[in-house]
């Protein structure tokens, strides 16, 4: 019976470092019998590093140094290179590319004057304006919503009589209707000021010194007429709440 041939893998896995790059390369496949001026060339499209600059140290698994590899005609092999060593690699060129991209502080950044920053279609000023503006409309930025103006939910509020029963639609707080009517301390359009049953509004009826009706403190609050329900809804019990 004949023996099978043994397989001789040639190659080991390296872990490579820079002295100026903080990129740690772990597992590189490097053959043993690549000279180390083809390492060289292969450490140059990993880092950018100039050949013509580079030395190479070889180090073992716990990072103790075992020789320099500048011999480029030589073979990584004859080096004694194994699995989990660590090539560190010295860039000792004065213009070298990696310089300025390690350090942040050298680079330059970029300004913007704030006229051509309003002048920008999309940016977070204007972002921060429709958001505001939508917020006290009562929307939510993002949804399709009508144009807010003067008469916004005018024929929705005309419909709700004063002292109504209602329920609002967020929370299912219940209460009476107390006002129906513009708000331009709130935004452009009709609101709706309720008396809740229970003290979980927001005021008392009185909206920057401007007091639409009056209610107990925290049991005012004020939305949009489709926010809420007229119907007969009585006050409910405790156990109920």
């Amino acid at each position: 019976m004949q023996a099978e041939p043994l397989i001789y893998d040639s190659t080991v896995k390296l872990t490579l470092t820079h002295n100026i790059s903080t990129n740690k390369m772990i597992d590189i496949r490097f053959d043993l019998m690549q000279t180390i001026g083809s390492i060289k060339e292969s450490i140059e499209k990993r880092y950018g590093s100039d050949p013509k600059f580079m030395q190479l140290q070889l180090k073992d698994k716990q990072g103790n140094f075992i020789t320099y590899m500048n011999d480029d005609v030589k073979f990584l092999g004859t080096y004694g290179a194994k699995d989990g060593y660590e090539v560190h690699i010295i860039d000792s060129n004065p213009n070298s590319v990696l310089n300025g991209l390690e350090d942040v502080n050298k680079v330059q950044k970029y300004t913007i004057s704030d006229e051509d920053y309003d002048k920008l279609p999309v940016n977070m000023r204007k972002f921060k304006q429709q958001f505001l503006q939508q917020q006290a409309a009562g929307g939510n930025l993002g949804q399709n919503k009508p144009e807010i103006n003067d008469n916004y939910q005018e024929e929705v509020a005309l419909q709700i009589a004063i002292n109504s029963r209602c329920q609002i639609n967020q929370g299912q707080r219940r209460g009476t209707v107390r006002y129906v009517g513009q708000v331009p301390q709130m935004g452009l359009g009709y609101f709706v000021g309720i008396e809740l049953d229970e003290p979980t509004g927001t005021n008392n009826g009185n909206i920057q010194g401007f007091q639409y009706f009056q209610c107990p403190q925290k049991f005012g609050i004020f939305v949009r007429p489709n926010e809420i329900i007229v119907g007969d809804y009585p006050v409910l019990d405790l156990d109920e709440i």
